[in-house]
């Protein structure tokens, strides 16, 4: 009983803890990184190599629960600290960013791919999945469709627990429809987008499918409607942040010593993630969030700041990531080298030219933004 009152202490009954949360904004700096590192290794890499060494961490474990899980868990966590709460903006928001998802896919494949064909001729490399890579399912499109399915929950009023209690039944019940096969792409892909589907072949039709991973942005959602009531951080984030840490460190050498679920090879053990993994990925999401909160209170002023207008811009940091590396990779480097093979630490050259190119062009994108919005006021 005492225990549970100093618990309770910790908390107020209305939000106390508003406005920007460093520690947030943090995570989402690091995320930053791990976005551009993850996709280089993951596009200039054999599958062979990405199952050892360098390459094997950066995609597998940097990029597997230390990555999209933090971006997600983020989302939740803005789903209770953003103004824009009503139903009706949660809807719209949705169908803004699965627009830009589509808008990505057109951007990064289908029309680098469609110039990479007119200038080489190459069908296999660029035309043979043209059709999924339109219409594939990455992070923007499942955070769209994340939050129209919020704003039915909102419409309903339904409180975080049990918007988290609903989101672990459907990854339960999305787990034992994984691999389903429609036996027609076009079936594939639509379904794809909310549970796991791959043909005979085991070509993945699906890649952040909703019933899945929609777990995650409501534990977000349920640690931020906490976190925001939250009167003293240094007591939780040691009370939740020291058991996550060493349970994630468990959960990781397990995992990849025994290449258990998603640290297993390919792309299924992944995207298509089971309800253990589920559990694994929010415990080292938890304890991601703590570290990023002990980070907050001894870097720089000038990081901090840096940190805020990075986290106030991912989306976009995202987009242009992503546009980058496809052209720099399936259409310069390909029609140069003819190959995408790179060395580590080529690999690791590239990463760094397109993280400032990156944050480079999202400033200019930042500032010719706010002139066009200026400009109409």
């Amino acid at each position: 009983m005492r225990t549970d009152g100093r618990i309770k202490a910790l908390f107020a009954d209305e939000p106390c803890n508003t406005g920007r949360q460093t520690e947030i904004d943090i995570v989402k700096t690091i995320l930053i990184f791990d976005l551009v590192f993850c996709h280089c290794f993951l596009t200039c890499c054999s599958d062979e190599r990405l199952s050892t060494g360098l390459p094997y961490f950066m995609d597998t474990i940097w990029g597997g629960p230390l990555g999209a899980p933090g971006f997600m868990m983020a989302m939740g966590v803005g789903m209770i600290y953003t103004v824009h709460s009503t139903p009706r903006q949660f809807a719209q928001r949705g169908i803004k960013l699965a627009a830009l998802g589509l808008l990505l896919n057109l951007c990064r494949c289908t029309i680098p791919y469609l110039i990479g064909y007119a200038l080489t001729g190459n069908y296999d490399k660029y035309m043979s999945d043209i059709v999924f890579e339109t219409f594939e399912n990455d992070i923007l499109m499942f955070a769209g469709l994340s939050f129209l399915l919020m704003a039915v929950f909102k419409q309903l009023k339904l409180r975080p627990l049990i918007i988290f209690v609903i989101g672990l039944i459907m990854s339960g019940a999305a787990t034992m429809l994984n691999g389903t096969d429609l036996h027609n792409i076009t079936a594939n892909i639509i379904a794809g987008h909310f549970i796991g589907t791959e043909d005979a072949a085991g070509q993945v039709h699906s890649y952040f499918t909703l019933l899945n991973w929609f777990v995650i942005p409501a534990f977000g959602n349920l640690y931020a409607y906490w976190y925001i009531r939250l009167k003293d951080k240094n007591t939780f984030h040691l009370i939740t942040g020291i058991p996550a840490l060493l349970l994630a460190n468990l959960y990781l050498v397990n995992g990849v010593i025994n290449r258990r679920g998603i640290f297993g090879d390919g792309e299924l053990c992944y995207y298509h993630i089971g309800l253990y993994d589920i559990f694994g990925v929010i415990i080292c999401t938890v304890a991601f969030y703590a570290v990023a909160y002990w980070l907050s209170l001894i870097v720089p002023e000038g990081i901090s700041n840096l940190a805020e207008n990075a986290g106030k811009h991912l989306t976009s940091v995202y987009f242009i990531q992503w546009i980058i590396i496809r052209v720099t990779t399936d259409i310069v480097l390909y029609n140069l080298i003819g190959d995408l093979e790179l060395a580590d630490a080529q690999i690791i050259l590239l990463a760094l030219f397109i993280l400032i190119l990156t944050v480079a062009v999202s400033a200019c994108f930042q500032k010719l933004r706010r002139k066009v919005i200026n400009s109409h006021e």
